[in-house]
């Protein structure tokens, strides 16, 4: 479980227990009137209730989170992860090529609290995360992806299908730089700016 999901529900379980604290203090009259009158099977479909509301109530709050609140400033101080720019620009350079030609593509990031994907598209091909995250690797920040890559037709018998894995540091969001690994046993550096 990578610690963007244990914070998010650690932040479920508190806002949770939160709601369900202030329910129970809006009904307190409510509650100590049955308690005194001693219909618990009342007080326990009532209290079961409350848990129900205060569930959905931080269901659809943390659905917010997920999806965008998590970035604002005035939340994002509850949380060490990088916000990171949708779209990059920039270059990579791979053995692949025996000139060690630099290439130039964009990353796109799709990205919530929960979820983070990865795509680089180039003049020759396209490239797709299968999984992702953003790992914290002693004191440092990265965004590792494995990735599906996939040429366009008519270079595909010099430049086949293939995966492979990318290691960025993400320490700065505006800035991308790390290295990548092939299947086809190549290697790179990939260096992109947020546009």
């Amino acid at each position: 479980m990578n610690d963007n999901v244990k914070k998010f529900m650690n932040i479920s379980i508190w806002l949770t227990a939160i709601f369900l604290l202030i329910r129970c203090l809006f009904s307190w009259v409510d509650i100590k009137n049955i308690w005194e009158t001693g219909n618990f099977f009342t007080l326990c479909y009532n209290f079961y209730g409350y848990i129900g509301e205060a569930i959905c109530a931080s269901a659809i709050i943390m659905f917010i989170f997920n999806k965008c609140a998590w970035k604002w400033k005035l939340i994002s101080w509850m949380h060490d992860t990088p916000i990171l720019a949708k779209n990059y620009a920039g270059t990579f350079i791979s053995t692949y090529d025996s000139n060690r030609q630099e290439r130039s593509g964009n990353i796109i990031i799709n990205q919530t609290f929960l979820n983070i994907s990865v795509q680089l598209i180039t003049n020759e091909s396209k490239s797709r995360s299968l999984i992702a995250s953003l790992t914290n690797v002693q004191g440092v920040i990265y965004l590792i992806y494995t990735y599906q890559n996939d040429p366009r037709a008519e270079i595909q018998d010099r430049s086949p299908m293939h995966y492979g894995t990318a290691m960025l540091d993400v320490s700065n969001p505006m800035v991308l730089e790390g290295n990548y690994f092939t299947g086809r046993e190549t290697r790179g550096s990939m260096k992109f700016n947020a546009m």
